[in-house]
């Protein structure tokens, strides 16, 4: 294989000793030693993937939080180009949902020593022209809100820090929803948030949609609305527990493989976990097939 390293630097620390410490990683494996290339803020991944591609990498590994892994992704969809992943990052969401070590040792096993998986990703738009690829889940609302937890916060507690911003803003309004499957007929729910999901793990490893399989072409679209104390707390209880919508009536689960949702009112929006602008709902279409991924043998 040849492969190149895909790098964020503002995520690894000491770029010099992380460089030997691949190396010397991918050494070990019998292996050849493998490009280097680093993220920039004004390109945080796709530019480095492209670059990648055109030097005939056949495997490229991210490193760094699910924003970097996903700009390299987008760039890798549709090739036979293989991605593995180097955890860096506060949720490794794509990292969780695969079964991919945490751990970066365990992690570069894992991608020249695994198998490969064709997975499908999202073709999120939210409007006014942009657009984002993601290989997770995009949402609205109360889950969008749990992300703006502040940095030196994230720093400090990790995962911990989503979990405070959730509970100072979980009694927020429940948005009045519009949403078409698959063209359907227009549907009116409510919802204190919504998630288009291609896998089920966030944070902290719970699993929120068990239902989901990442390569069964199809889109998960769950509204939560839990309105009274028993509520959350029942909701919550299922959560942790990884349990399906079943048998929860305020959870409200719909499958398809083209999605639009809107509101009246803007709302915070994230995409696999990163916040983007805020705005009235996003059009989701899923990928069937588009990325071919790295995981455990």
């Amino acid at each position: 294989m040849t492969v190149a390293v895909i790098v964020n630097p503002g995520r690894i620390g000491d770029v010099r000793r992380a460089r030997e410490a691949v190396t010397s990683l991918v050494t070990a494996l019998d292996e050849p030693v493998p490009l280097w290339l680093e993220t920039s803020p004004e390109d945080p991944g796709p530019g480095q993937a492209r670059q990648a591609i055109r030097d005939g990498a056949t495997m490229v590994l991210a490193w760094g939080g699910d924003g970097t892994v996903m700009g390299v992704a987008a760039e890798l969809a549709h090739t036979d180009v293989a991605l593995g992943v180097l955890p860096g990052g506060t949720g490794n969401l794509l990292a969780r949902n695969m079964g991919i070590p945490l751990a970066v040792s365990d992690a570069i096993t894992c991608a020249y020593r695994g198998r490969d998986r064709r997975i499908d990703l999202l073709d999120v738009y939210l409007g006014r022209g942009e657009r984002r690829v993601s290989s997770v889940m995009c949402g609205m609302g109360w889950d969008a809100a749990m992300m703006a937890a502040p940095e030196a916060l994230k720093k400090t507690l990790g995962w911990g820090a989503y979990a405070i911003e959730g509970a100072r803003r979980f009694r927020q309004q429940p948005m009045r929803l519009r949403m078409s499957i698959d063209g359907g007929p227009e549907q009116h729910l409510y919802g204190r948030t919504v998630l288009i999901a291609n896998v089920g793990t966030l944070v902290a490893g719970l699993d929120l949609l068990p239902e989901s399989e990442p390569d069964d072409g199809c889109l998960e679209v769950l509204v939560i609305d839990p309105s009274t104390p028993l509520d959350w707390l029942r909701t919550t209880a299922g959560i942790v527990r990884g349990k399906g919508s079943e048998g929860d009536p305020s959870r409200t689960l719909l499958r398809g493989r083209d999605v639009v949702v809107s509101t009246g009112q803007s709302r915070k929006r994230q995409v696999d976990g990163d916040l983007v602008s805020d705005g009235h709902g996003f059009h989701v279409r899923v990928l069937a097939g588009a990325l071919k991924v790295r995981v455990p043998a």
